[in-house]
């Protein structure tokens, strides 16, 4: 799954001991009526479904999580609306893989749904008026929400990942979300809008006929195959569609990554061309400390490969404001090539731009994915490929489909290199293949580097950022590319400063906030972001001057996500990074140690404040106006930390309490539950526990923790 939305419902299902998850398949689809020719999706039933959306959600929620407990407990994450499906799941076999999109691929909405009592109502943001034109009832076998997918496969069991957790499944569960859109845009495109505005599709092939003959056309002989092209990296084969290059001439081709600056940082396209470099945003202050987010071009004499030009997106709802709106005007003469992972964020993003008046935009069918199995290294795609689980990122080789000839030719070719000299001399050559495929580079030393995790997070937006272990040794915290100019004033954990140094990041960072005024409303954000740090400088310059704090120099480093300190956290506690961070966790203890048991809990159980509560990240533990703070469990949950154990707890508390980061209410007296640790495990086997069980007056929760 390419990205997420806000859920307005979601489920977490409990892991299941199974064996290791080897195998992977990235979907989505939009929910688009099918043509006259093909009934698979009729606009009746697609009408009936929009109409009912509160209906049919939560039943397909509940269809999503039977099947994939009855195919072999599979886990991942899918994201379901009104406007269609998105997810990525992972299962142990490939026949489970395939029953799930064979039974995925026959499922009818009216056959297993049936029709819900008549509604004169329409309950659904993607209710428009193009589907309120149809008004026939649908017919059974008319509603195939998941007919033709396009489904991307691939498998665990390979050496090209970027994680050391071999044997963790690509996903610690599956989560189950109902949301506004499967991509989140804000709102910008709505689902109706793609079939009149998304850009042309192009396959794998055109894709790279298209290249390959801007390469041609920039080295001044179309139909130069001299071998120094493209062409000859795969054995002289020809896309199956040629495309004219008299055609290209006419217009300057432009290549958009659409993903997000971290996933453009370890692998992209290049630019068939070399004179023009067209600029890699991800230099520019970008959609948080945006002071120019428009692409740049510069002419260079430099020979080496230009990247496709990088939005420089923290995330894709970003794309319109800080990418369309400034760059629109100057490639409407431009023929327009974008892509992404695996095609769900280019139907959207070819929209917003066509609608902005950029007429040529076409977007690689199947995303990078589908390129790779075609071309894999030898194509224009440089670098790795970041996937949403547990394997993070996979070498671009890893994807690509060999011919069984192929494949049979190199068995041979092993068999016959079993000496230890030629296997010392092939491991050099892959080791020095390795580096040169690596595209990325260290943020603060600009060493080729390439290893994204979990643990390396920008202190001012959270963003993933490119860091090598001898520059992560020297720094406390990191700061990405948009916030370089902030990294010497702006830190989230200010235990270790004095107050001189402390009142000299105010002064910088008030230098910085004045930097911001014009346009006034365009930086309105970044100067309340400075605005909120100075405050909170203020307070720890005053809690000192009075005593109520101490200077710890020798702090240690904080996990940026859960603010708790290395040795409890690695930094990998958040979305799929969650893991046993531990030895301990491992049956029998890796160490020779075992692990207590969790503590009991269950619904209904009174909580309070626990002894590993973080006031940092959760707020004070109390106040005068409400001293003790008292709450109620109301779910327990799997935090995700890699087995089988339900470790945490949501608790709504009775009253509006400053949860701090936690705190999330929904405008009404309602205070909505929080998510809190019920014995995860920390890095040194220590179970955590935020909350604790109090007992009250019939005598209920007697068994308190600690």
């Amino acid at each position: 799954m390419e990205s997420t939305s806000s859920s307005s419902s979601s489920s977490t299902h409990r892991p299941h001991h199974h064996h290791h998850h080897q195998h992977v398949v990235l979907f989505y689809r939009y929910f688009l009526p099918s043509s006259s020719t093909n009934q698979q999706l009729s606009s009746a039933t697609l009408n009936l479904f929009r109409q009912n959306s509160s209906h049919y959600l939560p039943l397909l929620h509940q269809h999503q999580s039977t099947l994939c407990q009855q195919l072999g407990n599979m886990k991942g994450r899918i994201l379901l609306s009104t406007e269609g499906i998105n997810g990525t799941l992972s299962c142990s076999t490939e026949m489970e893989l395939m029953e799930y999109i064979e039974r995925m691929e026959g499922f009818d909405l009216i056959g297993e749904l049936g029709v819900p009592p008549t509604s004169n109502h329409h309950d659904d943001a993607n209710y428009s008026e193009v589907t309120a034109k149809v008004t026939l009832t649908p017919k059974a076998g008319s509603g195939h929400l998941f007919a033709n997918i396009d489904w991307k496969t691939s498998t665990t069991n390979n050496k090209s990942s970027s994680s050391s957790q071999t044997q963790v499944d690509p996903f610690p569960d599956l989560k189950i979300q109902i949301v506004k859109e499967i991509v989140n845009t804000g709102g910008a495109i709505h689902v109706d809008e793609i079939p009149l505005d998304t850009g042309k599709e192009i396959s794998a092939e055109e894709f790279h006929s298209i290249l390959v003959d801007a390469q041609q056309q920039q080295e001044g002989d179309a139909s130069s195959t001299d071998g120094s092209g493209m062409d000859d990296a795969i054995d002289g084969e020809r896309p199956l569609k040629k495309h004219k290059v008299d055609d290209i001439k006419k217009k300057e081709v432009v290549l958009i990554d659409v993903r997000n600056t971290f996933e453009h940082a370890i692998g992209h396209f290049i630019h068939p061309t070399f004179s023009t470099t067209r600029g890699d945003s991800s230099k520019n202050d970008g959609a948080v400390d945006d002071k120019d987010t428009k692409a740049t071009t510069t002419t260079t004499t430099d020979a080496s490969p230009t990247p496709a030009i990088n939005p420089n997106t923290v995330t894709f709802s970003h794309f319109d404001s800080t990418f369309c709106s400034q760059n629109s005007e100057s490639l409407k003469d431009k023929k327009v090539l974008m892509y992404c992972t695996g095609g769900i964020r280019c139907v959207k993003a070819s929209a917003m731009l066509k609608q902005r008046g950029v007429k040529d935009v076409s977007h690689l069918s199947g995303g990078i994915h589908r390129y790779l199995e075609k071309y894999g290294k030898d194509g224009f795609y440089k670098g790795k490929v970041f996937v949403f689980d547990q394997r993070v990122a996979l070498d671009a080789d890893s994807m690509l489909v060999v011919k069984q000839e192929e494949e049979e030719e190199k068995v041979v070719v092993d068999v016959g290199e079993k000496s230890h000299d030629c296997q010392h001399e092939k491991q050099q050559l892959q080791q020095l293949q390795k580096q040169k495929d690596v595209v990325g580079k260290c943020i603060e030393c600009n060493i080729p580097y390439d290893e994204i995790s979990g643990a390396n997070l920008c202190s001012v937006c959270r963003d993933l950022i490119l860091i090598c272990p001898s520059c992560r040794i020297t720094l406390h915290e990191f700061h990405c590319d948009r916030h370089q100019r902030w990294k010497d004033a702006y830190f989230t954990f200010l235990e270790r400063f004095t107050v001189e140094e402390l009142e000299k990041q105010k002064r910088e960072l008030q230098s910085l906030h004045d930097s911001y005024y014009l346009p006034a409303k365009k930086h309105k954000n970044v100067r309340k972001t400075l605005r909120k740090q100075m405050e909170k400088i203020d307070a720890r310059v005053d809690d000192i001057k009075v005593g109520n704090a101490v200077v710890e120099q020798n702090a240690k480093r904080r996990c940026r996500t859960c603010f708790e300190s290395n040795d409890i956290c690695d930094g990998r506690c958040w979305g799929f990074w969650k893991h046993s961070q531990s030895p301990h966790h491992v049956q029998g203890g890796g160490n020779g140690s075992t692990l207590e048991p969790i503590m009991e809990a269950k619904v209904g159980d009174r909580v309070t404040v626990g002894p590993n509560w973080n006031e940092i990240r959760l707020g004070g533990r109390g106040s005068q106006q409400d001293p003790v703070r008292l709450g109620t469990v109301v779910n327990i949950k799997s935090w995700a930390s890699g087995g089988d154990e339900l470790d945490c707890v949501a608790v709504k508390w009775d009253k509006s309490v400053d949860c701090g980061r936690r705190r999330n209410t929904s405008g009404t007296e309602e205070q909505q539950s929080e998510i809190y640790r019920w014995g995860v495990v920390a890095r040194n086997g220590q179970r955590m526990y935020d909350v604790r069980r109090v007992v009250t007056g019939d005598g209920d929760s007697t068994n308190s923790a600690r």
